[in-house]
Formats: structure tokens, C-alpha cells, sequence
């Protein structure tokens, strides 16, 4: 428990002190939001690390089912809060990429045997590899201000 509220302090200490200096030299599109819906929308791409990362702890356990309904539950829906009306195009593909690489994950860690053979591995591996290349490709591509 200290350890997530340590890490959150600390990115709050670090998110404050840093953006004015990062900007300057940080070539990603700016993504301006509504004040009202930043903080939700952040709280929002959070989520979306927290599931990715249950899903990555599922998928290491072996346990494909799991990470298939992590990915189900968390990863494959929009959160229909009206985000995407406030950001670009580009943006809303990628995300868009990420959600439909989340379902066709899930299909196939479902697919998997029990226990999973070495293809059931390389296909599910694959299929996650889908997912966190959406990210990288967002997180590479936009900056929220």
C-alpha cells in the first residue's frame, strides 16, 4: 500500500516541477483538454496501464484466461465520457487500434490450451505485443498539457 502512494506522490511532485522544461524540447503533439476532463482523462490512461499490466501479470502466470477477461473487462471498452471529441483524429485511432488489439487479444489467450503450448505462447505473446505497441505509438506521438 505504501508503494503505490509513494509513486504517486512522487509523479505528482515530478508532473508538477517538470512540464514547462519537458515542453520546450518535447516534439509530441499537445493535447489540450477541457481543465474539467483532465484529470479524469489522465486517471482514465492510468487505468489502461494498471489493466495492461494485470494482464502482463496473468500472461506470465500462464493463466490466459485471466488476462483474457482483464483484457475484456478493462481494456477493449471506451470509457464513454466523451474524451474523443476533444482529441485528434490521430489520436482516436491509435486509442481506437489499442481497444480492437485488447479484443483480439482476448479471443485469442481464450483460444490458448490449458496448459498453453509453445504456439499457444507465440500467439498470445503476439497479440499482446499488438496492444503495448498501440500505447508506445500514443505515448511517442501526443503529450496531454
Amino acid at each position: 500500500m505504501i508503494a503505490p502512494v509513494f509513486a504517486a506522490i512522487t509523479l505528482a511532485v515530478v508532473a508538477g516541477a517538470v512540464p514547462a522544461a519537458a515542453a520546450e524540447g518535447d516534439a509530441r503533439t499537445p493535447v489540450r483538454l477541457p481543465a474539467e476532463m483532465r484529470a479524469d482523462f489522465l486517471a482514465e490512461m492510468r487505468q489502461h496501464m494498471d489493466s495492461l499490466d494485470d494482464v502482463i501479470a496473468a500472461v506470465a502466470a500462464a493463466n490466459f484466461k485471466d488476462a483474457a477477461k482483464v483484457a475484456r473487462e478493462h481494456l477493449v471498452p471506451g470509457s464513454g465520457k466523451g474524451f474523443g471529441r476533444h482529441l485528434p483524429i490521430e489520436f482516436r485511432e491509435i486509442g481506437l487500434g489499442m481497444h480492437r488489439a485488447a479484443a483480439e487479444f482476448a479471443e485469442v489467450a481464450e483460444a490458448a490450451g490449458a496448459p498453453p503450448a509453445d504456439a499457444d505462447w507465440r500467439r498470445v505473446m503476439a497479440a499482446l505485443k499488438e496492444i503495448s505497441g498501440h500505447c508506445r505509438a500514443c505515448h511517442d506521438a501526443f503529450r496531454v498539457e
